[in-house]
C-alpha cells in the first residue's frame, strides 16, 4: 500500500520507543500485516476517517507514527472490535487505535480536526467525573462536556424528558451521594494509571481462529447471584434496572449487588488509558471475589465486556493482581464470572423459561440487535457466534415472539460516541434500522443501554434526516421476558422510552 504525502518520521530513538510501546500494548507484530483491507471493509466509521484501519496499520508498520497519531481516524473509531475479530492474521487493530490515541494525548501529537476536540472533551469529562465520585454522575458529566464544547442546546429536550421521567435526579447528580464510599481507592487507581509503566500484553501470532462457545452458566430457580448494575442503570437506563430486577423476581432468581462497586471506565478508559481500563474493573472483580460470588449479572454489554476482558488479564498477570491488592487490600482470584442477561437466560434454560410464560409475545416481529460488545472479542466473550449470533432469537422464540432474519444484528450503533459524534451515530443507526425494517421487524430487542440510547433516543433525529422508516420501539430483552411472564408493561417502565413502546405490547 502506498502512503500518500507521508510526514517525516520522528527521530529514530523516539520512533523506536513509541513503536515498541505500541507493540507491547497490543501484542502485535506489525510485520505480520499484509494489507488485505478486511479491517477497513468492515469498519462502521471508515467512511468518516482520513486514514482508515488498513492505512493506520501500514503507517505503524512503516514507522510513520506521527502521521498515524495526527489522524482524525483515532477520534472516529468506536472501539467495536470488528476489525480485530475479522483479521486473518490475528492482529489487534482496535488496540492499535487505542494505543495510538493514548500516545497522541500524552505527546500532544494530535489531529486538529474538531472531532478530536469533541471526543477528548467527552473522555476528559467522563474520567474526571469517575475520579471524583467513583461512579458516573450523568448530569454533571453532560454539563461538564457542554461547558468544554459550548454545545449547550444539544439534547436539551431529551434531558428535560429524562428529568421528568426520573431517569436523572439533579439533586443526587450534583451531591455525589450515590458515589463510591472508598474514594481513596479510586484515587489510587488513577494515580497508578498515570505512571509510565504499562501492563504488557502477550504476543499475538497469526493463527486460524474459530468460534467455540463456552458452556452456559448454571442458573436455577431460587439461586442467588451477584449483580453489577453499572452506572447507566442507576440513571438514564433506569428502566433497564427496573425490568432486570422484575424479570429476576418472576424467574425466582435473587440478586446480590457487589458492595461499593465502581464504574468500569467504559469507552473513555479503554480509549485513553490501557492501565486505567484494567484497574477500574479489576477492583469490581476483587470485590465480587471477596464476596464469594460465582456469577455476577452485568446487564450492560459494555460493562460486561470490560469485566470479562479484565478478568482474563487478571488470571494471566500476577503483576496486575498485585497492583489491585496494593490498592484494595484484596487479591482478585477470578472466581466471579460476569455474565449478561442473554447468558443468564441461556443458563436458566428454554424449558424452565417456557413454564413461566403467561402472556406470549404473539404477533410481534422483532429484530434482535446484539451490537458489537456482546460477542467481541471472540476469545474473551465466547458467548455466541460473533458473525451470526442466535441466542437472543432463541429467547424471543421461547417467549412466543417472531424474530426476523436480518443482516445488521452485529453492526455497531456508535457506542459511547453518542454525544461527541451525533451525526455519525445517526448514520449508523439509520443503516441498522432500515435493514431491520425492510426485513419485517416492527421493533428492536437489545441487551445494552448504549445500544438502546442510540436506537431509541437518537431515532427521532435520524428519521427526520432520512424520512424513510417508521418509528420502531426499542425493548430491553429483560422487559420482554418480564412482560411475557406476567408483568404489566408499565410496571417495568416501558413507557419511559423515547419511541412510544407501550401500544405494541398492549395490543398484541
Amino acid at each position: 500500500m502506498l502512503i500518500s504525502n507521508p510526514v517525516s518520521k520522528l527521530n529514530i530513538s523516539s520512533n523506536d520507543a513509541f513503536k515498541l510501546q505500541i507493540s507491547q500494548h497490543t501484542g502485535n507484530d506489525y510485520n505480520c500485516c499484509y494489507q488485505c483491507g478486511k479491517c477497513t471493509a468492515g469498519c462502521p466509521a471508515g467512511a468518516f476517517m482520513d486514514n482508515p484501519p488498513t492505512k493506520i496499520m501500514r503507517l505503524v508498520q512503516a514507522g510513520y507514527l506521527e502521521e498515524a497519531m495526527r489522524s482524525n481516524a483515532l477520534w472516529y473509531c468506536v472501539g467495536c472490535q470488528t476489525c480485530t475479530s475479522r483479521c486473518p492474521q490475528n492482529m489487534d487493530i482496535a488496540a492499535t487505535m487505542d494505543a495510538l490515541r493514548e500516545l497522541a494525548i500524552k505527546t500532544g501529537i494530535v489531529s486538529e480536526d474538531r472531532s478530536k476536540k469533541l471526543v477528548t472533551a467527552f473522555h476528559t469529562s467522563f474520567l474526571n467525573n469517575i475520579r471524583k465520585h467513583g461512579r458516573l454522575q450523568e448530569l454533571s458529566l453532560v454539563n461538564s462536556y457542554k461547558l468544554r464544547t459550548r454545545t449547550f442546546l444539544q439534547d436539551a429536550s431529551s434531558g428535560i424528558k429524562m428529568i421528568r421521567e426520573g431517569k436523572i435526579n439533579p439533586l443526587t447528580s450534583f451531591s455525589g451521594k450515590e458515589g463510591v464510599n472508598a474514594k481513596n481507592q479510586i484515587e489510587k487507581i488513577f494515580e497508578l494509571a498515570e505512571k509510565d509503566a504499562h501492563t504488557r500484553v502477550a504476543a499475538r501470532k497469526p493463527k486460524k481462529i474459530s468460534f467455540s462457545p463456552q458452556l452456559p452458566p448454571a442458573i436455577k430457580p431460587g439461586q442467588t447471584i451477584g449483580y453489577y448494575p453499572g452506572c447507566s442503570l442507576n440513571g438514564t437506563a433506569k428502566e433497564y434496572d427496573i425490568s432486570v430486577r422484575k424479570m429476576c423476581e418472576l424467574l425466582d432468581i435473587h440478586l446480590q449487588e457487589i458492595p461499593d462497586w465502581n464504574c468500569c471506565g467504559a469507552t473513555s478508559a479503554h480509549a485513553t488509558s490501557h492501565r486505567l481500563a484494567l484497574l477500574l474493573p479489576a477492583r469490581n472483580q476483587a470485590l465480587a471475589d471477596a464476596a464469594g460470588m460465582d456469577y455476577v449479572l452485568a446487564p450492560c454489554a459494555a460493562c460486561q465486556n470490560r469485566q470479562v476482558t479484565t478478568r482474563k488479564a487478571l488470571i494471566e498477570s500476577e503483576e496486575l493482581r498485585n497492583e489491585v491488592k496494593s490498592t484494595t487490600g484484596i487479591e482478585p482470584t477470578g472466581r466471579a464470572e460476569f455474565i449478561g442477561v442473554t447468558q443468564l437466560l441461556e443458563g436458566y434454560g428454554d424449558d424452565e423459561l417456557a413454564k413461566r410464560v403467561k402472556r406470549p409475545l404473539r404477533n410481534l416481529s422483532l429484530a434482535c440487535y446484539y451490537g458489537c460488545l456482546l460477542v467481541r472479542p471472540m476469545d474473551a466473550m465466547s458467548f455466541d457466534d460473533p458473525e451470526n449470533p442466535v441466542k437472543m432469537e432463541q429467547v424471543v422464540t421461547t417467549l412466543g415472539g417472531n424474530p426476523v432474519d436480518w443482516a445488521f444484528k452485529i453492526e455497531c450503533c456508535g457506542a459511547g460516541l453518542t454525544l461527541a459524534q451525533q451525526e455519525m451515530v445517526e448514520d449508523l443507526t439509520h443503516s441498522i434500522a432500515r435493514n431491520a425494517s425492510v426485513n419485517g421487524a416492527k421493533a428492536f430487542v437489545v441487551a445494552c443501554p448504549l445500544c438502546h440510547a442510540n436506537l431509541d433516543m437518537r431515532q427521532e433525529g435520524m428519521r427526520k434526516r432520512y424520512n424513510d422508516i417508521e418509528a420502531m420501539p426499542v425493548y430491553y430483552i429483560s422487559e420482554l421476558v418480564a412482560v411475557a411472564c406476567g408483568a404489566d408493561p408499565a410496571e417495568v417502565a416501558v413507557g419511559k422510552h423515547f419511541v412510544p413502546a407501550l401500544d405494541l405490547l398492549n395490543n398484541r
